[in-house]
């Protein structure tokens, strides 16, 4: 079983922990990608309300309903998976470098 440190921090533990991870290299390099789910999450939910104004001013169709919700699915999915790895890592991040000193 796999430690739950990094969700029984306090707030300032879990904020040096992200700080502390995303300072390394792959730290660094994860960043942009989860920054690139940002961006894909919220031009889903733009390109979803877009669908949903444009149906209701020109054509009451059930196709733009549904591939706006497909949409809007996809980028909570974005999001909540983005949330999962950045906790998963930092609390790896913290179970490895439990034995370093704090300054």
């Amino acid at each position: 079983m796999e430690k739950n440190k990094y969700q029984r921090s306090t707030k300032e533990e879990k904020k040096e922990a992200r700080t502390a991870f995303f300072n390394t290299e792959y730290g660094r390099s994860l960043k942009v990608r989860l920054n690139r789910l940002v961006i894909y999450s919220v031009l889903l939910i733009a390109c979803a309300i877009y669908f949903v104004i444009d149906n209701i001013l020109n054509d009451n169709t059930v196709v733009n309903y549904i591939l706006a919700s497909f949409f809007v699915v996809f980028a909570i999915i974005f999001m909540v998976g983005r949330h999962y790895v950045i906790v998963k890592n930092a609390n790896d991040y913290m179970i490895k470098n439990k034995n370093k000193k704090k300054k």
